[in-house]
């Protein structure tokens, strides 16, 4: 495990996420690292040699392996074991954005993964819908962004944080929807400016209801992270 997978676990100790949740945080190297390429799946493999940019090809390669270690673990498995499946959209009905699963071996442990850049983060919970995201701090126009992605709740609070922490609050606003939209199973499909998460809040408790899912609010907590990085962690409400 790398160092910064090694600090952030530690800070986990302080109990900075939801009872039962299991985070594991990683980061590629630039190369895949030996045996990676061997636990992955066909499908998996085949999006690999997809990627154009040789980079972002060991990224995923990298962060997909990761997740297998991590659920091997979990499950008492061999990675290489674990295959995946995808329930359908609940915007759409497509399956090619649903909410990932645990296909094989049976099991009641729900997961999400989120990649950004180099680094990644996986959450999983047994029994328990879980979405993550994690983002990369950057130079962006807010302004711009702000008025398809935020609510009006979320534009005022944006709007009383210096311009230079801008760009991260609203990254925190947005990975905040992320994982509660994965949590959801809507994905891409959401409407992402009807969604507040109250970001004046450590921990907010967020509306969001969509077919097929039989929940309606949704805990959603900020995670600890680098300087450099913003993740967020969304839960059922009532777990």
């Amino acid at each position: 495990m790398n160092n910064f997978s090694s600090d952030l676990l530690q800070q986990f100790d302080r109990d900075e996420t939801p009872d039962g949740v299991v985070i594991r945080y990683g980061r590629s190297t630039g190369r895949v690292a030996p045996g990676d390429l061997d636990l992955l799946s066909s499908e998996e493999r085949g999006r690999v040699a997809a990627f154009r940019d040789p980079l972002r090809s060991v990224h995923f390669a990298t962060a997909h392996a990761g997740v297998r270690r991590c659920l091997a673990g979990i499950l008492g498995c061999d990675p290489a074991e674990i295959r995946f499946g995808r329930h359908p959209c609940a915007g759409c009905g497509r399956a090619r954005h649903g909410r990932p699963y645990i296909d094989r071996p049976r099991t009641r442990w729900e997961f999400s993964l989120s990649r950004s850049g180099p680094h990644w983060v996986c959450a999983a919970a047994e029994g328990v819908r879980v979405g993550v995201d994690l983002e990369r701090v950057r130079p962006m126009d807010v302004s711009s962004l702000a008025p398809g992605v935020l609510s009006a709740g979320e534009r005022r609070h944006l709007g009383e944080v210096p311009p230079e922490f801008r760009p991260a609050e609203f990254l925190r606003c947005w990975t905040r929807k992320e994982a509660v939209v994965k949590a959801s199973g809507i994905g891409i499909e959401a409407e992402l400016g009807a969604i507040d998460v109250t970001p004046g809040q450590d921990c907010a408790e967020v509306n969001h209801k969509v077919p097929g899912c039989e929940f309606g609010s949704w805990s959603v907590t900020d995670l600890p992270a680098r300087a450099d990085l913003i993740s967020a962690i969304a839960v059922p409400a009532r777990s």
